[in-house]
């Protein structure tokens, strides 16, 4: 087993971009860098000039939600519905989803095989740490064709399980284990060749230049229910930046520059 590359502290950089280069902005946003953050530029310059905003990013996905609860930021966009959900179980969070806009699917790498058909029987694979991401993991590597879930498997089962027995809920001609990191160190795992496969969340892929259609050896499929939303205060659902900004997001404009910028890494939410 190749050794795991050690968690280190999460280093947070936070940048304030103002819509028209000011200091006078009245809202703040957090955002992951890629590719919320982009979309979110995108929308400055859309957006009517009465809700001028900054952009506050983040590189893990704990902060945003801390400090859109202690009001630094009266929104975050950088997270899937499930993990929203687990968030306000954990935390009491009064927080509530404005929308969806799109999907950043999981992709399969590896640097030591170039397709499925090359995998050694005995493989360790390298997942994120975040329990509410282990139903997508398992679906990747089911529809991949590395494992078959048991009929009688939930998602609540999967989410629930010891990391070391997640293999007794799915049938495999493969040995798997697998080994958690923290989201943000998966693109390091991968790049220090830890593990055979590494399960890389899409927005950290995109972070560090990979193009999951080109370099995963498989992906999420388009149908995935893991939509990246706007989430705010409850308070707040209603407030007119709020909807405005869900509006400019939702857009016709900001749908084909996603299709344009993204080429199909970045997928954008069905109703």
């Amino acid at each position: 087993m190749k050794k795991i590359s050690l968690l280190i502290l999460t280093l947070v950089t936070i940048v304030t971009l103002s819509a028209c280069g000011g200091s006078d902005a009245t809202y703040k946003v957090g955002a992951s860098p890629t590719p919320h953050a982009e979309i979110l530029r995108q929308a400055q310059t859309l957006i009517d000039d009465e809700f001028q905003f900054e952009i506050v990013e983040f590189n893990d996905y704990v902060l945003p939600n801390t400090a859109l609860h202690e009001g630094e930021i009266i929104a975050n966009f950088f997270q899937h519905i499930p993990y929203l959900e687990g968030q306000i179980a954990e935390h009491g969070y009064d927080f509530e989803s404005v929308g969806g806009i799109h999907i950043e699917p999981i992709g399969l790498y590896s640097l030591d095989y170039d397709s499925l058909d090359d995998l050694p029987d005995s493989l360790e694979i390298i997942v994120s740490n975040s329990p509410s991401d282990r139903p997508r993991l398992l679906g990747v590597l089911e529809d991949a064709g590395l494992i078959e879930i048991k009929e009688d498997t939930t998602d609540e089962a999967i989410t629930n399980a010891n990391i070391n027995d997640l293999s007794d809920l799915f049938d495999s001609e493969k040995t798997i284990t697998f080994s958690e990191v923290d989201a943000t160190q998966l693109y390091t795992n991968y790049s220090n060749n830890s593990g055979d496969l590494v399960l890389i969340n899409g927005n950290f892929a995109l972070d560090h230049g990979l193009v999951p259609l080109e370099d995963a050896l498989a992906l999420e499929s388009t149908d995935s229910p893991f939509v990246n939303v706007l989430v705010t205060l409850s308070e707040n659902t209603d407030d007119p930046f709020i909807q405005a900004l869900y509006e400019v997001l939702s857009s016709d404009e900001i749908a084909q520059w996603i299709e344009d910028e993204y080429e199909g890494s970045v997928i954008l939410a069905t109703d």
